[in-house]
């Protein structure tokens, strides 16, 4: 009898590491196969509330007060087969929007986003208005009348321009 019991007994052990799993002990598996890169993953799209740090990713932070907890609600999160979406909308129900590490789109975001294009478009077409204007009030020349020949200026107003020096330096050396 004793020998049946032994029989029994290695059977078992051999069947338990040949045999796969039953079907209720692969559903517990996935705990033993979550990476801590899978909880990161989902964790940087989440900010620490903490208050000790500066709104630092839940995947980095190191702060025991709420990232440690919240990283290890978000493996029994995965765990039970949650989505990352799913995770996060949870995450944003519980403390609000502040809780994302970049706000949804829309709202007040999308206005920050257009107002400085907006200015920067209004200004373009301002400052063109303003050259234009400008454009529009200078004088046009009537007549284009050609310069005078250097040779001819220089002989109508050179000779008073020597004259004068000579009469300034005269009453200079005397």
């Amino acid at each position: 009898m004793r020998h049946l019991i032994l029989w029994f007994f290695a059977f078992a052990c051999a069947s338990a590491v040949v045999l796969p799993p039953p079907a209720h002990a692969a559903e517990a598996a996935p705990e033993a196969s979550l990476t801590p890169e899978q909880i990161k993953e989902v964790a940087s799209d989440l900010v620490c509330l903490c208050g000790s740090c500066p709104r630092e990713s839940l995947a980095t932070c190191i702060c025991t007060a709420f990232a440690v907890p919240q990283r290890e609600a978000i493996g029994r999160a995965l765990t039970a087969g949650q989505g990352r979406e799913q995770i996060v909308e949870e995450f944003v129900a519980r403390f609000g929007v502040m809780v994302l590490a970049e706000p949804p789109p829309g709202g007040y975001r999308l206005v920050g986003w257009l107002t400085p294009a907006a200015i920067l478009l209004v200004g373009i077409v301002v400052v063109r208005s303003v050259l234009v204007s400008w454009r529009r009030r200078a004088p046009k020349p009537e007549t284009t009348v050609a310069p005078p020949s250097p040779a001819s200026a220089a002989d109508r107003t050179g000779s008073s321009y020597e004259e004068q020096l000579k009469r300034d330096l005269d009453a200079f050396e005397n």
